[in-house]
């Protein structure tokens, strides 16, 4: 457990939480001796300790101030990690229904044309996980030899295309230089489609494309980090046809769709 305060803080621990529960791993069994270890104020102290006995992470023994605090098994950490699962899966069932009023009221307006810029490692993350909610279930990219996608790390990739493997996404991808991972190359041989961008726009291209439904997002490198999102058929309809005439052009990929 490299980074315990990252962990427990996904668990929905706050600061003070973290910091008595981590006190109390090392061996604090008593507000006295968490009052001489932290810079915690008393009552942020007793505070910690009562919701984190709520949570059934700890309990006591003892007259109330005089109390000796011990640690519930860890395993109760797991037990806690599951019910937000739970409560995750009830609360994707309930967006799900909530979904369609939404889409009518929307559909009652007209949808102008947008642009939308994002600014940030997790921002656009964030956008391009969004992808995978395309309508159409389809989804046409242009991906440089650079591509934000390895900055991000392998983690990230490995989560985007098992998501879209999951939701059913087919894509068609123009590569500028073949993808060096057999791990993940393995991933384009079902939805996938690939060929390699013609030799002239070698080097030419920084910016990874996306085109779905009416949309085109442009994702920096990852050293800018930064994407620009344009809602507009027009605007994706011409993008599109630049797509269209690089796919006819370009060479297919041995082994994978595409040839």
């Amino acid at each position: 457990m490299n980074q315990p305060e990252l962990y427990l803080k996904k668990l929905g621990f706050s600061d003070s939480e973290i910091t008595v529960y981590l006190r109390m791993v090392a061996g604090a069994r008593t507000a006295r001796d968490l009052l001489k270890t932290t810079k915690m104020k008393r009552p942020t102290i007793y505070y910690a300790l009562n919701s984190l006995e709520k949570r059934g992470l700890i309990s006591h023994s003892g007259k109330e101030g005089d109390s000796t605090f011990i640690l519930s098994p860890f395993e109760r950490l797991v037990a806690i990690a599951k019910e937000k699962e739970d409560e995750a899966v009830l609360l994707t069932e309930e967006i799900g229904e909530l979904l369609p009023s939404f889409a009518s009221s929307l559909s009652a307006q007209i949808e102008k044309p947008a642009v939308s810029f994002f600014e940030g490692v997790d921002a656009v993350k964030h956008v391009v996980m969004d992808v995978m909610y395309a309508k159409g279930r389809r989804v046409d990219l242009i991906v440089p030899e650079n591509t934000f996608f390895w900055g991000f790390g392998e983690d990230f990739l490995r989560k985007y295309i098992e998501e879209r493997r999951h939701r059913d996404i087919k894509t068609r991808n123009l590569w500028e230089v073949p993808i060096a991972s057999d791990e993940f190359k393995k991933y384009y041989t079902s939805l996938s489609e690939v060929r390699m961008l013609p030799e002239i726009m070698k080097g030419k291209l920084k910016t990874t494309m996306f085109l779905f439904d009416d949309k085109t997002l442009y994702v920096s490198s990852f050293k800018n980090s930064y994407a620009i999102l344009v809602t507009s058929q027009e605007h994706k309809d011409a993008i599109s046809a630049l797509f269209e005439g690089l796919w006819v052009t370009a060479k297919g990929y041995p082994g994978i769709k595409g040839e």
